[in-house]
């Protein structure tokens, strides 16, 4: 009796085990959007960013944000990613591509190396890139 008894619930905790799995790796793995075109870009900074931009970014810094700006000749897509409490962190850009009317910037924060000499001063890290101006909606990811 106890055998017809555990054999159901076996097959129940199986089952929620694969829903379980299933759902939490399709939620924590969007898929990319598919790449219609390679897009030129630049990575700039300092003098190079626009003075209006250069002063939205220092408004938005303390937090994450992602923002596009244009001067109607070129289109800047910037990503930034908040107060660090140190320095030493670097951004890596994956891709910049068009995705039917959509642009895609991909980006990733990678903190400072375990044996790398860090400031003990936070750091604001953020990414600005320059390319051809477009109307077209940016998708972060």
């Amino acid at each position: 009796m106890l055998h017809e008894f555990t054999h159901p619930i076996l097959r129940l905790c199986i089952l929620a085990s694969l829903c379980c799995y299933l759902c939490l790796t399709g939620c924590s793995h969007k898929d990319a959007p598919e790449k219609t075109n390679d897009l030129e870009f630049t990575v700039v900074s300092g003098t190079d960013i626009p003075e209006e931009l250069q002063n939205l970014i220092a408004q938005r810094q303390e937090s994450t944000f992602e923002l596009t700006f244009s001067d109607n000749s070129c289109l800047y897509v910037i990503k930034g990613y908040g107060k660090q409490a140190s320095g030493g962190y670097s951004i890596v850009v994956h891709d910049f591509y068009q995705s039917g009317e959509e642009l895609v910037f991909d980006t990733e924060l990678f903190g400072p190396k375990k044996d790398e000499p860090v400031s003990d001063s936070p750091s604001y890290p953020y990414i600005v890139i320059k390319t051809k101006y477009r109307e077209n909606p940016v998708v972060f990811r």
